[in-house]
């Protein structure tokens, strides 16, 4: 058997850009369990350039994306139909997760809609050898009915991941990429995942509400295991927060220890955890914290209210503060509403000045489907086009007209012309 993995990408405004470029992290870890079978299999990823092999007919075809690529997926299922007859079609991915039904089409044959990388293993087994009875959890699959042009679509029960697996991603296509790979200045940047979901309540975040909503936090011992055999400058850890109690982030310092192991740290915490926790981040720096990603989303504390974010942000500055006493650089994550005034974003632009903030992100407040958030606004969605919902474009309809509204958003972007870190990419960029 010969699998194809693809990841299927929509270009974007920072497309132009790239500033982060990173390993098909997914499509590593199912590379891992088709080689624990035997399985021959090649990445395909437009990112990195990298193609299907012109001279092998694939049995299989694996296809991952975002919420953007949803409508991308289903045209390249149906051109893989086309180009390769009688090959089978399997959808997965974050976005398949919550949204299964959304993949039920003529040209794909299974939507994988578990985490569990068991159950990918499972529906390999099965269709290398139908004698390998197919459990029908977190997996539909399309049923060809003799007569019928459309078939019916069998739909598997829910199947949620209690427990880590113990699969770790093969890393033979980071080694081919490494040089290629990026955070905006930062090189040879390799991407870590420890934990599954996410602890908190924020209501219009997507990841809270994979795996059944069940929260399962890193094993820090094996992730630091596993970062000690990767080749990279920089490891990106894109767990949805990296530490979530004083505990986690006392047994990650505890791990790194262990093996006196020399790393550079990316990864995601909340305000909060970095101001009640302050007094770890000289440890936390020493470890190998190098970079933190906290998702700050306004400034405006009833805004944060309504996203039950269960944040200050009159605390800000001082987390803000604290990662600069400590030469932890900062990317700050900013959004905004549909429903801003001139004067909202006049105090977010403020905000980003008054704080001396080099690097940031602004997104435009999006809802996803699957979310609760997408259900309540559902009926207001100005825009059904699926390539919209990137977090750049209006999906909602806002107070101030919509020109105006872009406007002012891109206005907000215009410090980052001014940030050291940024013109240090450009310049990498261009040579």
């Amino acid at each position: 058997m010969i699998v194809f993995l693809k990841k299927v990408r929509v270009k974007t405004l920072f497309s132009l850009f790239d500033p982060v470029k990173v390993e098909p992290l997914e499509l590593c870890y199912l590379e891992a369990v088709l080689d624990s079978m035997g399985i021959e299999c090649h990445i395909a990823d437009d990112l990195f350039g990298l193609k299907e092999p012109k001279e092998i007919k694939p049995d299989v075809i694996v296809l991952t994306g975002y919420n953007v690529a949803e409508e991308e997926i289903i045209l390249e299922a149906g051109a893989c139909k086309a180009k390769y007859p009688g090959t089978i079609v399997i959808v997965g991915g974050v976005h398949a997760q919550l949204n299964a039904s959304a993949f039920h089409h003529k040209n794909i044959d299974y939507v994988i809609h578990s985490q569990c990388l068991s159950v990918f293993k499972q529906v390999i087994g099965h269709i290398s050898d139908s004698k390998n009875k197919l459990i029908e959890a977190g997996v539909d699959y399309f049923i060809d009915q003799a007569g019928s042009t459309d078939g019916i679509w069998k739909v598997g029960g829910k199947h949620y991941i209690k427990a880590a697996d113990s699969i770790k991603a093969d890393r033979r296509l980071f080694r081919m990429i490494s040089p290629k790979t990026s955070y905006l200045e930062k090189k040879q940047v390799a991407l870590i995942k420890g934990s599954i979901g996410c602890p908190y309540g924020c209501e219009y975040c997507y990841c809270r509400c994979v795996n059944g909503g069940i929260y399962i936090k890193s094993d820090y011992d094996k992730m630091v295991e596993e970062m000690a055999d990767i080749e990279a400058e920089y490891f990106w850890i894109v767990d949805d927060v990296l530490f979530a109690m004083r505990e986690d982030a006392l047994a990650f310092i505890e791990a790194v220890s262990k093996i006196d192991l020399k790393v550079k740290i990316i990864g995601y915490l909340r305000a909060d955890f970095i101001i009640k926790e302050a007094d770890l981040l000289p440890r936390l720096k020493k470890a190998g914290l190098a970079e933190v990603i906290v998702g700050f989303e306004s400034v405006n504390n009833e805004e944060l209210e309504d996203y039950h974010k269960s944040t200050d942000a009159l605390r800000y500055p001082e987390a803000i503060s604290l990662l600069k006493e400590n030469s932890i650089d900062l990317t700050a994550l900013f959004m905004v509403h549909p429903d801003y005034s001139l004067r909202d974003f006049i105090d977010l632009r403020d905000f980003i000045r008054k704080h001396d903030i080099d690097v940031y992100t602004i997104s435009v407040f999006t809802p996803i489907k699957g979310t609760s958030s997408y259900e309540k606004v559902k009926k207001d969605l100005i825009t059904q086009d699926l390539k919209k919902y990137d977090f750049l474009h209006l999906v909602l309809k806002p107070r101030l007209p919509v020109p105006l509204f872009y406007i002012l958003f891109y206005w907000t972007h215009l410090r980052l012309l001014k940030s050291k870190r940024i013109w240090k990419y450009i310049s990498r960029h261009n040579s």
